[in-house]
């Protein structure tokens, strides 16, 4: 049965020739204000691609994926078997990414990203070569499938996740 799905790839270096770890990755620490906040990483999101995970730090629930892939007004939430949650990007959760991090909306319809006085976690990891790949892919039933992706290394690491169901 065909599906769609998302391949998130990690190879083990640093991110190619002339790049560092910090050009290419940032854990970042900020607090919810409910209103319009632009995290300000140092990662080039919106010229080289990638994605973002959040993760509410003081509470259970909150958090999301957002990746250059699928686009701005959708989001995979890791641990739940859901598809994509399709949102309108000017009024919820997230709003852009940024060519040093990314920003975010105030009055989302879930508290995922920005609830005013939460705390969050922040992990962005830029597309480069020896680092990290965003590939989109249908999936079927068979046990073994190659997946092209533009490393040009082998994965370290892979994280897939359906995005239609």
């Amino acid at each position: 049965m065909p599906s769609n799905k998302l391949l998130q790839a990690a190879a083990g270096s640093a991110g190619g020739e002339g790049l560092y770890p910090e050009d290419v990755f940032s854990t970042f620490l900020y607090t919810g204000n409910g209103s319009t906040q632009n995290i300000v990483n140092g990662i080039d999101l919106s010229g080289e691609g990638g994605f973002v995970w959040t993760k509410r730090r003081d509470g259970s629930g909150g958090g999301g994926l957002f990746n250059t892939a699928g686009g701005v007004g959708n989001t995979l939430f890791p641990s739940t078997a859901s598809a994509y949650q399709t949102y309108n990007a000017s009024t919820q959760d997230f709003r852009s990414f940024n060519s040093n991090g990314f920003s975010l909306n105030g009055s989302e319809w879930t508290g995922n990203v920005n609830n005013n006085g939460n705390e969050f976690v922040s992990w962005s990891f830029r597309k480069a070569a020896g680092f990290c790949d965003i590939v989109t892919y249908s999936g079927d039933s068979s046990t073994s499938k190659q997946i092209s992706h533009n490393l040009g290394s082998t994965p370290a690491m892979i994280l897939i996740k359906r995005t239609d169901d």
